[in-house]
């Protein structure tokens, strides 16, 4: 599932992947040092995951603005972007959960309207 969101979006798998353990160092589960041990698909650094993360971050920052300047142009619909997030809102959020998988398609078709 990483990888189908990684080619639909702005992150790469890379920094899908570290976000989704950065997220489990920010709630305590793992330290930094044991999140660079565990990535996929070799371990690297402290120093070299952290970066990975702050790229993901600045990417995400980087289409949140992307859709307000489609909103502010008229380009993107605020009632196009609650379905999409009503439709997020009841899909699992984790990435190996199979009923994510079968929403996926769903999301791409939304996403595709939206940005006609």
């Amino acid at each position: 599932m990483a990888k189908r969101v990684s080619e639909a979006s702005s992150l790469t798998e890379t920094q899908l992947e570290a976000l989704l353990l950065y997220r489990r160092v920010k709630s305590g589960e793992l330290t930094l040092k044991q999140a660079a041990a565990v990535r996929e698909p070799e371990p690297t650094t402290v120093g070299a995951f952290y970066h990975t993360v702050s790229e993901a971050k600045a990417n995400m920052r980087q289409a949140i603005m992307t859709l307000a300047a489609g909103i502010w142009l008229g380009y993107v619909s605020q009632a196009d972007l609650r379905r999409l997030f009503d439709q997020l809102a009841n899909t699992p959020s984790a990435f190996d959960d199979p009923r994510a998988e079968a929403m996926f398609p769903v999301l791409e078709a939304l996403a595709q309207k939206i940005a006609q």
